[in-house]
């Protein structure tokens, strides 16, 4: 019944401190547990109390029985009460609150963020969302499962953001899905277990790691968006008058439960894990159904595509500008839809602000470069995100070589390209993307069920009609309104009313009385 810590361990001091025998010592990095002193916590905790505190699970048994295998079994969480993500498998409500995107942009891009540090030491990154309007202080803390958080400054919290992993990203983004399910998530809690965090990050498909491995990996994730804490400062505005929030947690981490199994030997195994959470105060003005028709806080919600999750968490390691571009896009293109977008600040997303800033005043580093971004959107190409070139500002000779302008050139991949190509680059920019049709889909569904309809005034039949009269197919139309096919064949046979601008584009475009 004695345990050692593996060579995995990230010396966080956690179990050293905590342990009730003081068998845990440290060399440099290295942590190690004395045998002659570890009892496996028997008369103190009625578990090992050094994996309990591990944030990765490092601590194993030092001996086991290898003639009886720990299997994997399901665990019996009887009070868990919260539903299950993506009930039909493919998206699912999500907050879309500037505080979630700005939490999904520190949790993707870590260091590469312009992080500060205060009179005191700490380390904050500011975000100012719209020039007079929120502005938002992200901070790290030590400690995620107590109050009130422990800030971190200096090189620990320099160390900490090495420690980030972009699939904490996703974990947040599942945390703020479960929120948003929640009428009132700033006071209710939700549970979420280890094989469904397993999943959502496509863990299970991992061969390579013995359960143990994966549940050390699923606690460390899961952590990791508990350890930000906000301050909000939001001026009034239409809707809601002004408010500042003080500092407190992004997400509370009430409870890490552990389910173990012994052994004939006694050393207990880890098998399954369950988290207890609840969302930070910044729901309660991000996040309030019942206050947002009062014009006393925001609803501001979206989707999730599950798709999103699965790509991002199977590119990660050998894209992870074109990850960082994607969780980026997620929030883009449901708060604005149809702004343009400088080549500059996808750069800056990938790759970070200070490395664009010095690639920028070293030419020998410029098409190397080149080469990782455009391999990078080729990566969203392939995952369905097309890019609309501004054919003015992004002409076809500086495109990417995979798309179908620079290929009717009748250039190849190893013709050289334009002199001055970087600068050309950072003048560029998009109309924006095409996104797939799973997820053009779902957006225009989430749109027209947020949106009040109101009765049309033109009927289905007038604008098959007047469609027809135009020579357009309903793709073709479709297209043209950004909306889906679909949401064109529903229209004209009077299956769902319109809103008001939908009507307005449309009496525009097949040019009916207005």
């Amino acid at each position: 019944m004695v345990y050692t810590i593996t060579t995995e361990c990230i010396a966080c001091d956690a179990c050293r401190r905590q342990c009730p025998r003081q068998a845990i010592s440290a060399r440099g990095k290295r942590y190690y547990i004395d045998k002659n002193l570890c009892n496996n916590c028997l008369g103190y905790y009625p578990d090992p109390l050094c994996i309990i505190v591990c944030p990765t699970l490092h601590p194993v048994p030092l001996e086991s029985d290898f003639s009886r295998k720990i299997k994997r079994r399901r665990c019996n969480w009887s009070d868990k009460e919260s539903p299950k993500l993506f009930p039909d498998g493919q998206k699912n409500p999500v907050a879309l609150s500037p505080v979630i995107w700005e939490a999904c942009n520190i949790l993707a891009q870590r260091d590469s963020l312009p992080w500060k540090t205060d009179e005191d030491g700490k380390l904050f990154y500011c975000q100012k969302v719209k020039p007079g309007k929120e502005l938002l202080y992200f901070r790290l803390a030590e400690n995620v499962e107590n109050e009130p958080p422990r800030i971190l400054s200096g090189e620990t919290a320099r160390q900490m953001l090495d420690l980030l992993d972009i699939r904490s990203a996703c974990m947040h983004l599942i945390y703020a899905a479960y929120a948003t399910v929640l009428k009132r998530p700033w006071q209710q809690t939700f549970i979420i277990d280890d094989r469904e965090i397993e999943t959502y990050l496509g863990i299970d498909k991992r061969k390579d790691l013995t359960r143990q491995a994966k549940l050390g990996l699923i606690k460390f994730i899961a952590r990791q968006p508990c350890q930000l804490t906000n301050y909000i400062r939001s001026p009034s505005s239409k809707q809601v008058k002004t408010f500042t929030l003080e500092e407190t947690r992004l997400w509370h981490l009430l409870s890490i439960e552990h389910h173990f199994s012994e052994d004939p030997l006694g050393n207990k195994h880890i098998i399954g894990l369950k988290f207890t959470l609840k969302a930070g105060i910044w729901s309660r003005y991000f996040l309030n159904y019942q206050e947002a028709k009062e014009r006393k806080a925001f609803e501001r919600c979206g989707i999730l595509p599950k798709f999103i999750l699965d790509t991002v968490t199977s590119i990660w390691q050998q894209r992870e500008g074109a990850a960082r571009m994607l969780l980026w896009l997620l929030f883009k293109i449901q708060q604005k839809k149809e702004s343009e977008i400088q080549v500059s600040t996808l750069m800056k997303v990938a790759y970070g602000e200070e490395k664009v800033r010095q690639i920028h005043v070293k030419r020998v580093q410029q098409k190397k470069q080149i080469e990782i971004f455009e391999k990078d959107l080729q990566v969203l190409f392939n995952c369905g995100f097309q890019p609309i070139f501004d054919t003015v500002s992004y002409p076809p000779a500086i495109q990417p070589f995979w798309t179908e302008s620079y290929l009717a050139w009748n250039r190849s991949e190893t013709d050289f390209s334009p002199r001055q190509k970087w600068q050309m680059l950072m003048s560029a920019k998009l109309f924006g993307f095409k996104f797939p049709l799973e997820l053009e889909e779902a957006l225009t569904d989430w749109e027209e069920h947020q949106q009040p309809k109101i009765p049309c005034e033109l009927s289905g039949e007038q604008i098959m009609r007047a469609r027809k009269n135009k020579g357009l197919s309903q793709r073709r139309l479709a297209a043209i309104v950004g909306k889906s096919q679909s949401w064109v064949r529903d229209v004209e046979n009077a299956r769902h009313g319109i809103n008001s601008t939908d009507r307005e584009r449309l009496k525009r475009i097949l040019g009916l009385s207005t």
